[in-house]
């Protein structure tokens, strides 16, 4: 294999000035880099446009934020009328109708037959936090676990539970103790050397278990902790940072019987699977279990900021149950703020009318197409994804499934980079995930024609790339 030649995409005047004056205010610990170089000033729908008036087709959707489209009318009304009424006054001390319009309806769309409460933030990884002090308080246990390749945000508590990049954790320690990170089931680079469906060959109280997960129960629960300590087990249905892996369908019925076993708080990350982006309201519902708390965000209210942190009643109502959090427990300023909500109210509403089945059939189509170049090249050694949250894994052997360098270019850029480069140049913009994947979540409104466009530029990209490196 050889290094090939790159060149990253060119920045517009308009651009290059409003990048040199963010590089003199911005924080340095951003993640941005040359190969996306978009500076926006517009968007609308599945488009964005650029300050030097170029148009790209955007398959990212703001890290599957924008699931509506960018600037759907009906929300910027929601908004707007919200906002000549009232545009803030404190949800955990006040009362107003669309914060409990909103919650009213996650209950309706969320997984389970049971009555639920909501705390409502201002991000995921506030969600997050929320779901870690909910089943502390509530089980009065020390001690957590979550997956290798997780990713629940960058606050002393989302870095903890969090094993995607180490880049992500390095310089704070020490963080939260107690936190145990078992293997998430990764097949396509199974830590064990297993091959799904045969790795399903253990069972935990009758309940198939794939292999990489009885390392929690036979190593981690025999000989590191003892169950009856564990507070939460928080999972993400699909993984999305750690590379848009999809476990295989025991997965997440194993992990509830074993939550059941030691009364242990199942948590699920749905920031970004959830809100229709599957081809279902949440990705835990393709294979129908119910988690104890379940946490959304990004998409909810189509690019303004909220988390939901929904949970079984009793979990968050001391009137239900004594062990739960006590008035002044928590609370946020901003979170269910009365315009935010009204945008989420609309967004569901949305997502609802046909978006969800645009997503399934729209993604098929997209999977398929991904497939077909698959089969063409030697680099791209799988396509996953439900719905519209696809993940290509870049490799470069396709029988060893050897991973490419870290470097494939004379100027030090990474396979990622590359391939999100070239696209950018050609007017589509996807991101990478992982250490050898791209991810594909587009706004849930594409069209099959948008399918087909970003399609057609992937693949002249991919035997671009092909040809530079055989």
């Amino acid at each position: 294999m050889r290094i090939m030649d790159y060149t990253p995409p060119k920045i517009g005047p308009n651009a290059q000035k409003l990048i040199d004056r963010d590089r003199k205010v911005m924080f340095g610990a951003h993640t941005r880099t040359r190969e996306i170089p978009l500076v926006v000033d517009h968007a609308k729908g599945a488009r964005v446009t650029d300050v030097d008036n170029k148009t790209f087709l955007d398959f990212g959707s703001g890290f599957a934020v924008v699931g509506t489209g960018h600037c759907h009318p009906d929300v910027i009304k929601a908004a707007h009328e919200q906002m000549q009424k009232l545009i803030h006054i404190s949800g955990c001390d006040f009362y107003y109708d669309t914060q409990v319009t909103l919650a009213e309806k996650l209950f309706e769309i969320t997984p389970g037959d049971f009555e639920k409460r909501v705390y409502f933030g201002s991000s995921g990884v506030e969600g997050i936090s929320a779901a870690l002090k909910i089943a502390r308080y509530f089980t009065r246990r020390p001690r957590m676990v979550s997956f290798l390749g997780a990713f629940h945000g960058r606050t002393f508590t989302g870095m903890t539970l969090s094993g995607s990049k180490k880049i992500q954790r390095a310089g704070f320690a020490p963080l939260i103790p107690e936190n145990y990170h078992v293997p998430y089931p990764y097949c396509y680079h199974c830590l064990f050397n297993e091959t799904y469906p045969h790795c399903v060959h253990k069972k935990f109280r009758g309940t198939p278990i794939p292999y990489c997960l009885s390392y929690l129960t036979d190593v981690v629960f025999q000989r590191l902790i003892d169950p009856e300590d564990v507070a939460i087990i928080l999972v993400e249905p699909i993984q999305g940072e750690g590379g848009y892996i999809i476990p295989p369908k025991e997965f997440l019925p194993a992990l509830r019987e074993i939550a059941d076993a030691y009364g242990i708080i199942l948590a699920f990350d749905e920031i970004q699977c959830g809100m229709g982006r599957t081809g279902k309201w949440f990705a835990c519902d393709h294979v129908n279990v119910v988690p104890d708390i379940i946490v959304t965000a990004k998409a909810i209210a189509s690019g303004l900021p909220m988390s939901a942190t929904i949970s079984r009643a009793e979990l968050q109502d001391p009137d239900l149950d004594e062990r739960a959090w006590k008035s002044g427990a928590h609370g946020s300023t901003f979170g269910g703020n009365p315009v935010i909500a009204a945008a989420g109210i609309a967004s569901l509403r949305i997502i609802e009318d046909g978006l969800i089945e645009n997503a399934a059939k729209i993604g098929a189509h997209l999977k398929n197409g991904l497939n077909e170049i698959m089969n063409k090249h030697t680099i791209i050694g799988e396509v996953r994804g439900l719905g519209l949250m696809v993940g290509l894994e870049l490799v470069k052997d396709k029988k060893t499934k050897e991973n490419l360098p870290d470097v494939i270019t004379h100027n030090g850029r990474n396979i990622k980079q590359v391939i999100t480069g070239e696209c950018f140049k050609r007017g589509l913009i996807i991101y990478g995930a992982g250490f050898n994947s791209i991810r594909i979540s587009p706004p849930l409104i594409i069209t099959k024609d948008d399918a087909d466009e970003a399609l057609s530029i992937i693949n002249e990209v991919i035997t671009h790339v092909e040809k530079g490196l055989l």
